[in-house]
This record gives structure tokens, C-alpha cells and sequence, in this order.
């Protein structure tokens, strides 16, 4: 099963997939001249000052706050249902880019989408690794208190540290849930080298590797040593996420290859001339396939390689019955038998008032056979 946040969906119910995008986030706060900027608009004469700078103006092109913007965003999205699947989104947004301040409008959304899926990530922050929290605590111990810390809540995020890659190996092998990797993106020759470590790290802890996602790989699509490093990737077993789209998948590696539009910022939206949540399957697919990639390929990439991923949860077991329960002839449900608030007629046992009115509505007629 998949966690959403309204509910637990069946993989088999999920549609076409965005697996990295932001769905409400402040990002722009750090900068932001006045709380009011989150109700402006963008103008459209100022939308090429965004394209050359997202923290133009005050910030407001990165204060994703509004819930009826976002809603009729993805309002698009849900659109692209077939049938019973429903399009899913993984929203990505960090505890420190607004996460649990826009929680309530999350719900919220979530509640009015009614065809669509939405999941969150969570993350455990290394600044959280301080005197206090490691007092008196092993190496090991600290990654157990993290691993415990993750299951609870639920982590896709990776900052540095061996404790962390322990806590987050841990987390993983535990719940089998992806682990989303997202390295800065600088021009240091070392970079690559710290990403194959981070890797092998987090291997070596026991975690699956086709469950480690590593996020904005296309940044290594040019050719030379840095294509060559994104076929080592791929080589290692790990799954790839361009987060910007444009490039053409290698079929070899289709089983690992996700993608996403990583919207983030307001001028990315449709009502301001943006591609939007679906640009990926309105406008991106045709392209896509006149490259030589398959019908069946494409599904691959954007549905079944995100479900693979994210039915992950398996529910608990239903606890046993006690044996002094009894069973309501009309809802079929089980409870304990109080004095006064149950009660019986003829060989039929109703479990309230509720029941019983409906079964003499019926003027206590025999019950249909269970099959």
C-alpha cells in the first residue's frame, strides 16, 4: 500500500505519477519584505524579473502559500484520471521551506482533490545532531534514535554525517520506504566523489539500492566525464529523477528512470505562462515518443517505476476479536456486549437503536444468506 495523506491507496489505483514536485512551500519567507506578499499576484511585466531572478520583488514567486492557487493547478492534474487511477504527486517540501506551516492548507487541498493522490516526505535535519542529542549515546545508538525518529514520521531527505547515513540506512531496511537523495549542485571537482560515498554508505548500511533515488540528475546529461558519471549511477542500481525535463531516457535503464517537472516557483504555473503540473503529459510525451521511446516504456517511467517505489507500507494486522464479542445480524460489525446498549429479538442481536430500527422497518424479516 501507498501512504497518502488522506488516506492509504492501492497501487493499483494509482495513475500517471509526478514524484518531485512542490505543492506549497514559503521558500521565498527568507527574503520576503511583509507578510502580504504571499497575496500579491505576479505581474505579468514582471515575470522575465523572475525568469533572471526567483527572489525578485519581495520573494513572492517563491511563496507557493495560496491554497486556491494551488488548487486550481492541480485541479489540471486530477483531470488526467482514467477510470478508477487516479494521478498521484509526492510533494517535497522541507520542514525549513514551510512543510508543517502549510500543513493545514495541505489537508485542506488534499480534502478537495478528490482525484488526486497527494504524499508528503519527511526529513530528520542535521541540526538536530547537537550536544543534547547525542549525550550519553553511541555511534549506534544515535542512528537507532534516528532510524526511530524516521519511521515515525516518515524521511526522504540527506544532509552529511555518518550518524545520519546510519539512521537513514536503518529507516529504509525497516519500512522499505525510498529514500530521496538531493545533493547541492556546485562545480567542485569533489562533488561527484562525496555522492559516490554517500552511496556506497548508505549500500554498505543495507539499504536497497533501487530505492535510493537520486534527485536532479540532469545535471549530469552533458557529454563527457559528467554523462559518464550518471551511467555509473544507473550502473549501481539506483533510481535517477530529472526533476527538469528535456532529454531523451536511455531504454536500457528504463526500470530506473523517473521524471518529474519540479514545479516550485508561481511563474511555473499555467495562469502565468508556465508549463503547470501536467506539462509533463500535455506537452513533454509526444516529443518524447517521437524519439523512438514506447507507449509501454513511458508508462514505465511515469506510473510503474514511482509505485514500485512508493507502495512501500504494509498495514498492521487486524488484533484478534475478543472471544466475548458479538456480532450485529444487520452491519455485521463486532462489539462488546454492554448491558443496556444492545439488544436481541427473536435469533437477531442488533448492536444499537440505529440497527434495530432498521430491521423492524423491514418488519424483522429473515436475513439474506452470507456468502
Amino acid at each position: 500500500m501507498i501512504r497518502g495523506i488522506r488516506e492509504l491507496i492501492a497501487p493499483e489505483d494509482v495513475g500517471l505519477s509526478l514524484p518531485h514536485e512542490h505543492v506549497l512551500h514559503n521558500i521565498g519567507a527568507i527574503i520576503a519584505t511583509n507578510s502580504s506578499n504571499v497575496d500579491l499576484e505576479i505581474r505579468f511585466e514582471d515575470l522575465i524579473d523572475y525568469r533572471h531572478d526567483p527572489f525578485a520583488h519581495g520573494g513572492r514567486n517563491l511563496l507557493m502559500q495560496k491554497e486556491d492557487e494551488a488548487f486550481r493547478e492541480l485541479e489540471r492534474l486530477q483531470q488526467l484520471k482514467r477510470n478508477k487511477l487516479k494521478p498521484l504527486i509526492v510533494d517535497v517540501t522541507l520542514p525549513g521551506e514551510g512543510r508543517d506551516v502549510c500543513m493545514k492548507e495541505r489537508l485542506q487541498l488534499a480534502e478537495r482533490l478528490k482525484n488526486l493522490h497527494v504524499l508528503t516526505v519527511t526529513t530528520f535535519e542535521i541540526e538536530k545532531i547537537n550536544e543534547k542529542f547525542t549525550v550519553g549515546l553511541s555511534t549506534i545508538e544515535q542512528s537507532e534514535r534516528i532510524a526511530k525518529t524516521l519511521e515515525a514520521e516518515l524521511m526522504f531527505g540527506v544532509e552529511s554525517g555518518n550518524v545520519l547515513v546510519q539512521g537513514l540506512a536503518l529507516a529504509q531496511v525497516r519500512t522499505h520506504a525510498p529514500l530521496y537523495l538531493s545533493f547541492s549542485n556546485n562545480a567542485h571537482s569533489d562533488s561527484n566523489e562525496k555522492i559516490r560515498v554517500w552511496i556506497r554508505a548508505l549500500l554498505d548500511a543495507g539499504a536497497e539500492r533501487k530505492k535510493l533515488v537520486v534527485c536532479h540528475a540532469e545535471r549530469w546529461c552533458q557529454e563527457g566525464a559528467q554523462y559518464a558519471f550518471l551511467l555509473e549511477l544507473v550502473d549501481l542500481g539506483v533510481s535517477i529523477l530529472f526533476s527538469s525535463i528535456g532529454l531523451l531516457a536511455v531504454s536500457d535503464y528504463c526500470s530506473q528512470l523517473l521524471l518529474s517537472t519540479n514545479v516550485h516557483q508561481r511563474i511555473q504555473y499555467r495562469r502565468y505562462g508556465g508549463g503547470g503540473y501536467t506539462y509533463l503529459f500535455d506537452h513533454f510525451k509526444p516529443r518524447f515518443l517521437r524519439r523512438g521511446v514506447s507507449e509501454a516504456q513511458w508508462e514505465q517511467i511515469v506510473r510503474s517505476n514511482v509505485v514500485d517505489l512508493l507502495a512501500w507500507y504494509e498495514p498492521p494486522e487486524a488484533p484478534p476479536i475478543p472471544k466475548n464479542y458479538l456480532q450485529c445480524s444487520i452491519c455485521a460489525n463486532y462489539f462488546e456486549p454492554i448491558e443496556g446498549e444492545y439488544f436481541t429479538k427473536f435469533t437477531f442481536i442488533y448492536c444499537g437503536t440505529k440497527c434495530l430500527r432498521r430491521h423492524s422497518r423491514q418488519k424483522f424479516a429473515p436475513l439474506p444468506l452470507k456468502t
